[in-house]
């Protein structure tokens, strides 16, 4: 079968979305590895595969995507969908079948939410969840005609009506997937303003995290996992996944022989156990290259930070949220102020950058003395980068719950929106537009002291670094959405 991983041009009037977080506008393109390992996957199983992204490659027009419908000759194509490309990704699939009647598959988060909102026609499958063995099955049934029953994992039509699979199983052992076929990829599109050095790519090592905040939503793969394991476990999370150190260590000898510089871990959590951390850092010391992650304050000791930098590490983004105690406690984060103000100091004694996630708005305690208290403290506290996000609750967290039941939607309920730039509710102290511009404030009074320019600029190794990190700030500074 000739499948098309397929990522069309925004088809909704709205800008290119990142699908590899799955909850904002891309500031910078990255590799998603979670298409790429469902590539190799397909490959092992025989199919000829494809890997078609317009954003990345600079096309950002219909008429461009049209012209190549017109021509393709797929027989199955693939939307990896997050709630900020919902409304592109079934535009895509209805002008495909106005053409042919290829099989359409849609998996990720916002499918694996409500499957029947993307069931179209009979042509349009959704694999829930964790997608690699439910697409896998799916696919070579189909090759061989409409199955008689829908595999474990899949949401499609049988017989005219929607049928959903039985529950898929999560995969045990994450060291027995393929590594990502980033042979697909025109691997110089994409780049990291943190890091600087290309080739630059995406690596996953666990999947999944424990921790119940009310606003997360976690890497794309693991929000789908998320919903899904939940809707069959009465709201339970699903569990951690790890790959060995041994495998980590393998895909990183492979990347170092394919001539890559510079990697980020997407693990929603990527510090575990000291023994755990500590053993895949001295794997991936000898390849050279050089890595970030991001993690939780509470794991941050000095012994695994001191590995992390000896192994390449040269950033690590702490989900600080707020450095108000009685928010964290509001949004169950389950951390205290002054653990994160160690985990910083560690950080930043060992040489490595810290970057703050800063999310404003997550709580009916938020007010504007919150919000600039944080920036006095993180002004105080000295870290090399932060990223104010305003709280989008999006549907399957329990913000999302919260804010129906209280009332905080402007125009009644979710829609996809820039964090950086939009905001969509209304909380009990703060305005929209209170919102909006106490993080453009906050946004400017860090990005444009001299310290941090000054810094920025004697790291930049070449003009396209510079270019590249121009990019990324302008977009997140930029008024327009």
């Amino acid at each position: 079968m000739k499948i098309t991983l397929l990522t069309p041009p925004p088809l909704d009037g709205r800008k290119v979305a990142d699908r590899v977080a799955g909850c904002a506008y891309g500031l910078y393109p990255i590799p998603n590895i979670f298409e790429l390992t469902m590539a190799s996957v397909l490959e092992n199983g025989g199919h000829d595969v494809r890997y078609v992204n317009f954003p990345v490659d600079g096309v950002e027009n219909e008429e461009a995507f049209s012209g190549f419908l017109d021509t393709d000759d797929s027989d199955l194509y693939a939307f990896y969908t997050v709630n900020l490309t919902r409304e592109t990704d079934r535009t895509a699939a209805r002008m495909i079948h106005a053409r042919r009647a290829a099989h359409v598959v849609f998996y990720g988060p916002s499918p694996s939410y409500n499957p029947d909102e993307f069931i179209i026609d009979s042509s349009c499958h959704v694999v829930r969840g964790e997608p690699e063995l439910s697409f896998a099955e799916l696919a070579s049934g189909l090759e061989k005609g409409t199955p008689a029953v829908a595999p474990a994992g899949v949401t499609m039509i049988l017989n005219g009506e929607i049928v959903h699979g039985a529950e898929r199983q999560l995969i045990e052992d994450l060291d027995s997937l393929p590594f990502p076929a980033r042979k697909l990829i025109k691997r110089d599109r994409y780049n990291n303003p943190k890091l600087g050095l290309k080739p630059f790519t995406a690596v996953l090592g666990s999947r999944n995290c424990p921790f119940q905040c009310v606003y997360c939503v976690p890497c794309s793969l693991s929000f789908a996992r998320e919903l899904e394991h939940r809707r069959h476990h009465e709201g339970k999370k699903p569990p951690v996944r790890k790959r060995s150190p041994e495998n980590v260590g393998e895909e990183f000898e492979m990347l170092a022989r394919e001539g890559y510089r510079s990697a980020v871990f997407l693990d929603d959590q990527f510090i575990w156990d000291e023994e755990h951390t500590v053993e895949m850092c001295r794997r991936i010391a000898p390849t050279g290259i050089i890595w970030g992650c991001a993690t939780r304050a509470d794991f941050v000791t000095d012994t695994i930070v001191a590995e992390m930098k000896k192994a390449g590490c040269r950033f690590m983004d702490i989900g600080a949220e707020s450095f108000d105690q009685r928010i964290l406690d509001d949004v169950n984060k389950n951390l205290k102020v002054d653990t994160i103000r160690n985990a910083i100091g560690i950080i930043r004694k060992n040489g490595i950058d810290v970057k703050l996630n800063i999310l404003v708005g997550c709580s009916a305690l938020e007010t504007k003395e919150t919000i600039r208290a944080n920036k006095r403290m993180i002004a105080k506290l000295k870290v090399d980068q932060v990223m104010y996000n305003i709280a989008n609750p999006f549907p399957g967290t329990k913000l999302y719950e919260i804010a129906k039941r209280d009332g905080w939607f402007v125009e009644g309920d979710y829609r996809p929106s820039d964090v950086q730039k939009e905001a969509i509710i209304r909380l009990p102290n703060l305005e929209p537009d209170e919102l909006v511009n106490e993080v453009r404030r906050a946004n400017f009074a860090f990005f444009f002291k001299p310290g941090f320019v000054l810094k920025r600029v004697a790291r930049f190794r070449s003009l396209s670094d510079f270019i590249d990190a121009f990019r990324a700030l302008r977009k997140k500074l930029s008024r327009k959405v």
